[in-house]
């Protein structure tokens, strides 16, 4: 008896561990160009996590190599306005420093990532998972540094498309509306995609493949 007593407890214990685990089912918000947009609520947070689905026609190289220029961000991340590699802790994994431009009167704000792809060789698919990390520089008292940021890009190869996938969460910090934050959330990231798509037509990207990416 105690040995079906022990049994049942062990289930219930993994059934209920199951269901609080598991996170609500992502809601669509809309789609523009091709380039679709989801949310989700975070248990026990107010900000969304959202998430971002569209096409490239393009080599993944290409891809991989226009996101490992921080340097040129500002020319398609959304609100970036300056961006900087701190540290190449290897040939695919570094640490870099993006200043965000936020709208009067708001301050500005800046992160410290840290980033690193990833190729599965047999499917050929990339992953790029970046968080942020306080420890990189020193805090600039004229602007907010965000310390919540988490994302995940996964790039699949369809055919003659690649399948991208982008995943976030972040919390900008200081006195900033929730409605205003989760707004920006759903306007930046198509913004952001929208200009990426045209950079990865730039030759620099196109021909370079440090990484050698299988395409």
């Amino acid at each position: 008896m105690k040995y079906k007593m022990a049994y049942l407890s062990a289930f219930l214990f993994f059934c209920t561990t199951l269901v609080f685990s598991q996170k609500p089912e992502w809601k669509f918000i809309k789609e523009t160009k091709g380039i679709k947009v989801y949310y989700r609520e975070i248990p026990n947070r107010s900000l969304n996590e959202v998430k971002i689905q569209t096409t490239f026609d393009c080599s993944l190289s290409t891809i991989v190599e226009a996101l490992r220029d921080v340097d040129s961000y500002p020319k398609w991340v959304y609100k970036a306005a300056y961006s900087k590699k701190v540290k190449q802790i290897s040939m695919s994994e570094m640490i870099y420093y993006n200043k965000l431009d936020f709208p009067w009167p708001l301050s500005d704000r800046d992160v410290c990532i840290r980033t690193k792809v990833s190729q599965n060789l047999q499917t050929k698919e990339v992953i790029s998972v970046s968080y942020a990390v306080e420890e990189a520089l020193e805090e600039d008292p004229n602007q907010i540094r965000i310390k919540e940021f988490n994302s995940k890009w996964t790039f699949t190869p369809t055919g003659n498309t690649i399948k991208g996938e982008y995943v976030f969460s972040s919390n900008p910090g200081g006195a900033i509306p929730i409605w205003l934050v989760n707004a920006s959330l759903e306007d930046g990231p198509i913004k952001t995609i929208q200009n990426l798509k045209k950079v990865l037509t730039e030759k620099q990207y196109i021909k370079n493949n440090e990484l050698a990416i299988l395409n």
